[in-house]
């Protein structure tokens, strides 16, 4: 699955509140997160990734930790579910 692109947050929950408004992920396995008004501080800032296996992603958070983050696409929808069990929501941008 290819995440590269531009993604606008389309979920609002309160679990789902340290991640990123915005997030852009390149070809190079990097990526930058940007704030969305009101937010203080956000776990997907810029770092790198890679994409483990058809629904698995490892991304470097804030703390410079690697995670695993389970993924899906549908259509224009990118759906991420973190370790804790909060899934959020991403809008392809472009």
């Amino acid at each position: 699955m290819n995440l590269t692109g531009k993604w606008k947050k389309i979920s609002k929950g309160e679990c789902d509140k340290h991640y990123p408004d915005e997030i852009e992920f390149h070809e190079h396995p990097r990526f930058l997160g940007k704030k969305g008004p009101g937010q203080n501080f956000i776990l997907w800032d810029a770092g790198g990734y890679a994409v483990i296996d058809s629904d698995r992603v490892q991304i470097q958070i804030a703390t410079d930790e690697q995670v695993p983050y389970e993924f899906s696409l549908s259509g224009d929808v990118l759906t991420f579910t973190d370790r804790d069990g909060c899934e959020f929501k991403y809008q392809r941008l472009e």
